[in-house]
């Protein structure tokens, strides 16, 4: 027994069925249940339909699917996934806080900390000296105290960007503007105590850019005040995209530092055995005490490092999961890098206890 259907809802209500005789107009339902059924099955609703195209022919500012994107996002089993998940549980740890004397504090803040004391040391070692104005220490070894201990800052504060690059990791970049700051202060401290203690004559600008070698120095301190005032978030806010620019003079500042080295050690051919910026190393090996050695074996690292084919490079072993080749190929300069390190530190350390004592090294 044929029962009255309700009309279909996604049709509007049909018209009125013509007279006995004349042609049948259309109604839903004459239609009979699966043809009706076969429509709610075929049909898809208007916001899931996504028309299928060639990924030749991806339209200019449509965002990419799954199947016409031209690089794929990488999954979890990826080595790409992988070397990002390692960088995120390494990040993510570092931010994590932990409970020290009834109060939380980050891991983060704690590696920062230590990490950085090392740029405080050359200020320590030159602090007796300070308070009593002793002016034999001044004169003697300010320069190199001072003067190493800035150099150190500097190599640390360009050590960043390549650390980023090798690891992947974020957590210690504050490091950067915190080695910066202290270079600033070292280079400031050097260039007020020579302009004063100094036996060079005209006067206070004659101390400090009488001869070249003292002209580069001079330069780089005048270069590294405006990033001492503008090295903090209220400065890169206000100056914007100029900010990242200005602090660029920090590769200025890395050059003249070369020529300043160069200038005081006779371009590297001195012996080391006389008032060449070296002195006497008293250790029988003279010519990796010169500075300029130092600076050259250091820098071949920070700058091999920011050159945009080798960055390129390493991005793509890495994505490709061969993390072990890039150290691998790395490694020799990098043994170079702590090679110069070590005689940079030792000169730190060895001038600047004789500053702590106040009886300044005659060498």
């Amino acid at each position: 027994m044929a029962t009255t259907r309700e009309p279909y809802s996604r049709y509007p209500s049909a018209p009125p069925t013509a007279p006995y005789g004349a042609p049948e107009a259309y109604e839903p339902d004459l239609y009979p249940d699966e043809a009706v059924s076969a429509w709610d099955e075929e049909e898809q609703p208007a916001d899931d339909y996504r028309p299928q195209r060639p990924a030749a022919k991806n339209r200019v500012g449509e965002r990419p699917t799954a199947k016409n994107r031209v690089g794929k996002r990488p999954t979890a089993k990826s080595p790409v996934g992988e070397r990002r998940a390692d960088k995120n549980r390494v990040d993510e740890w570092m931010d994590k806080d932990f409970k020290f004397g009834g109060s939380r504090i980050k891991r983060k803040a704690v590696a920062l900390i230590l990490l950085g004391i090392p740029a405080l040391i050359p200020l320590f070692f030159m602090a007796p000296a300070f308070f009593t104005m002793n002016s034999a220490t001044f004169a003697g070894s300010v320069d190199d105290t001072l003067g190493t201990g800035a150099e150190f800052c500097l190599f640390i504060c360009l050590l960043v960007t390549p650390m980023v690059t090798l690891t992947g990791q974020r957590w210690f970049v504050g490091l950067r503007r915190w080695y910066g700051i202290l270079m600033a202060c070292c280079g400031i401290g050097d260039m007020l105590a020579a302009g004063l203690t100094d036996s060079f004559a005209g006067g206070f600008f004659g101390r400090v850019a009488g001869h070249v070698f003292e002209l580069m120095g001079f330069m780089m301190v005048m270069l590294v005040i405006p990033l001492l005032i503008t090295g903090n978030p209220w400065a890169q806010r206000k100056l914007g995209r100029y900010w990242k620019m200005l602090h660029r003079l920090i590769y200025v500042i890395w050059g003249l530092l070369f020529l300043h080295l160069a200038l005081l050690e006779g371009l590297g051919f001195e012996n080391g055995n006389t008032h060449n910026g070296s002195g006497n190393p008293g250790d029988g090996d003279p010519i990796f005490h010169q500075r300029l050695y130092q600076y050259c074996a250091v820098s071949l690292f920070l700058l091999t490092l920011r050159l945009p084919p080798i960055k390129r490079w390493i991005v793509a072993r890495q994505k490709e999961g061969r993390n072990w080749l890039v150290w691998v190929t790395i490694a020799p300069i990098f043994a170079l890098f702590i090679f110069g390190m070590i005689f940079v530190i030792n000169e730190e350390i060895f001038k600047g206890f004789d500053s702590f004592m106040e009886h300044p090294s005659a060498e």
